[in-house]
C-alpha cells in the first residue's frame, strides 16, 4: 500500500558524532539490528551489521588498522567501507585467499549514511537500490530557528523503556505538573486546564502530524505550543511566549530493541547562557559537562518509572490501547494522534529484525536506573569525569597513607605537637574527600543509594 510507513526506508540519527571515537568501532542496535559504527581513513563514517562472516563475532570488538579498514580481533579479517574483505589473514598471498575476499559469503551489509547538524543519520535498508532510494528523503533536522542550534551540545541515553510510550511521553506535556512535582516550577498546585490542543493540518504516513496547544500552568498558560511529530523519530517542539522569547525542544527517540529506546534531545532555551560559578568554570570542560549530566537524572527516572510501570500493566492486559486507555480530556489529544498514527499507518509498532523476542520484561529499580550502560559509558564526558574521579581519589589514598604515617613518625620523635597535628588534619580531609568523591562517583553510575537502603527516592514529599 502506497501510504503505508516503512520502518526501514527512512532516516534514524543514531548518535551525537561527539560520542564517537574515529579511533575505534562502536557498537549500536537499531530495530532490533547490531550494527558497528567505525570511520575510514576518508574520514567517511561507515555503518554496517556488527558481525563478521567468518564465526559471527562483533566486529565492534574489533579494531581500525593502518590501511584504514576495519579487523576483526577473532581470527584478523579485514573489511573496507563497502563491506567487502580485503584480508583473510591464515589464507594470505593465496589464490584461495583471493577467491574468498570475492564471494558474496565474505562481504558485509553497509547502509547509506550522513552528517547533519552534528548527527549521524542512517539509512537501515539492506536493498540492492538504498544508496538511491535514501536520496529521495532528508533527515527531520532541527528546523530554522533564530536561536543558536550548536549553543549546546546533544545529550544521547539510552532508555530501558520501549519506544512507544517514550513518543507518548514527549507528546503529553501536562503530565510534567505532576510527575515531575518538585522540579523548576513543576507543581499540582499551578496546574491550569490545557484550553486547546488539536491536530492541525493531515496526519500522513511519511510526514506525520502537528499539534497546537495552549499552556498548562500559570507561568506558561498564555503560551503557544507547537509539536511536530516527523516519522520515525523526531518530536520537534516550540514554545511561544507572550514577551516574544521562544524555546524548541529537538527530541529524537530511536527504536533499539524491544523495551528500549535511544533519546537524543537537544534543549535550545531563549536567553541561554553559562555558569555563572567562578569554581566551577575553572574546571575541565569535560568535568562541568559531566556534572550537569548528573544534575538532570531526577526527571529522567520520574519518567522511568512512570513509563516502565505503565508498560507493565499494558503488557498484562490483553486489549488493544484504546480500550486499555481512558482519554477523556483535550490534554490527551497528542497521545491519541500518535496511537492513531502508528495503527494507521506504520503496523502499531516498529518493524523489528526478524525472529528478535519482543516479549516484554519487567526490570528491577537496579537495572531500571542503572546509569552506567543509560548514559555514562556513552558520553566521552562522563566517562572522562569517572577516570578524574577515580585520579582524584587515588591521590587522596596516597595522602592519607603517606600522612597518617607521618603524623605517628613526628609523635614518636617527639616534635613540636602542631606538625603532627597538621598531618593527622591533612589526613582526615583526605579521608573525607575520598569519601565524598567516592559518592560522586556512585552517581555516573546508578540513581539507586550506595550505602543504606538501596532505594531511590523520587520526591521529597
Amino acid at each position: 500500500m502506497e501510504n503505508q510507513f516503512s520502518w526501514i526506508q527512512q532516516w534514524y540519527p543514531l548518535i551525537p558524532i561527539s560520542y564517537l571515537d574515529s579511533q575505534q568501532p562502536t557498537s549500536v542496535n537499531l530495530l532490533g539490528k547490531k550494527l558497528v559504527i567505525w570511520r575510514d581513513n576518508h574520514q567517511n563514517w561507515v555503518v554496517m551489521d556488527d558481525a563478521c562472516p567468518h564465526k559471527l563475532a562483533r566486529l565492534s570488538l574489533g579494531k581500525i588498522n593502518a590501511d584504514g579498514n576495519l579487523m576483526c580481533r577473532h581470527h584478523g579479517w579485514c573489511f573496507n567501507s563497502e563491506g567487502k574483505c580485503t584480508k583473510i589473514p591464515m589464507l594470505a598471498g593465496s589464490e584461495a585467499e583471493e577467491t574468498a575476499c570475492k564471494s558474496e559469503r565474505s562481504q558485509i551489509t553497509t547502509y547509506p549514511t550522513k552528517v547533519a547538524q552534528n548527527l549521524l543519520w542512517v539509512w537501515p535498508d539492506h536493498s540492492v537500490t538504498a544508496f538511491t532510494d535514501c536520496t529521495s528523503k532528508q533527515p527531520a533536522t532541527i528546523p530554522e530557528t533564530e536561536l543558536d542550534i550548536d549553543a549546546i551540545d546533544w545529550y544521547m541515553f539510552e532508555a530501558p523503556v520501549g519506544y512507544i510510550v517514550s513518543v507518548e511521553s514527549s507528546l503529553d506535556p501536562s503530565h510534567a505538573q505532576f510527575l515531575h512535582e518538585g522540579i523548576g516550577s513543576f507543581s499540582p498546585e499551578k496546574t491550569v486546564p490545557i484550553q486547546q490542543f488539536e491536530n492541525v493540518g493531515e496526519i500522513t504516513s511519511q510526514g506525520g502530524f502537528t499539534l497546537q496547544h495552549s499552556g498548562y500552568n500559570v507561568s506558561n498558560k498564555e503560551m503557544e505550543a507547537t509539536r511536530k511529530f516527523t516519522p520515525p523519530s523526531a518530536n520537534t517542539t516550540i514554545y511561544k511566549y507572550a514577551n516574544g522569547k521562544s524555546n524548541l525542544f529537538q527530541l529524537y527517540f530511536v527504536p533499539t530493541k524491544p523495551g528500549y529506546c535511544r533519546y537524543i534531545v537537544k534543549f535550545l532555551v531563549g536567553g541561554n547562557s553559562g555558569s555563572k560559578n567562578l569554581f566551577f568554570n575553572l574546571l575541565p570542560q569535560y568535568l562541568q559537562t559531566g556534572l550537569k549530566h548528573i544534575s538532570g537524572y531526577k526527571l529522567a527516572d520520574q519518567d522511568l518509572a512512570m513509563m516502565h510501570s505503565q508498560e507493565t500493566i499494558e503488557s498484562s492486559l490483553q486489549k488493544p490501547w484504546n480500550k486499555a486507555y481512558f482519554m477523556p480530556a483535550k490534554s490527551d489529544v497528542g497521545i491519541v494522534t500518535f496511537r492513531k498514527w502508528l495503527d494507521e499507518f506504520a503496523g502499531g509498532s516498529p518493524a523489528w529484525e526478524e525472529d528478535i523476542k519482543t516479549s516484554f520484561q519487567e526490570l528491577d529499580d537496579q537495572q531500571l536506573f542503572d546509569r552506567w550502560h543509560r548514559h555514562t559509558k556513552h558520553c566521552p564526558s562522563c566517562r572522562n569525569s569517572l577516570l578524574f574521579i577515580e585520579k582524584a581519589q587515588r591521590i587522596c589514598t596516597n595522602s592519607i597513607v603517606v600522612f597518617a604515617v607521618l603524623a605517628l613518625l613526628l609523635i614518636l620523635i617527639n616534635v613540636p605537637v602542631e606538625l603532627a597535628v597538621l598531618s593527622t588534619v591533612i589526613a582526615v580531609v583526605s579521608c573525607l574527600a575520598f569519601y565524598l568523591l567516592d559518592d560522586l562517583r556512585h552517581r555516573f553510575l546508578s540513581s539507586v543509594s550506595k550505602r543504606g537502603i538501596p532505594w531511590l527516592k523520587l520526591y521529597d514529599n
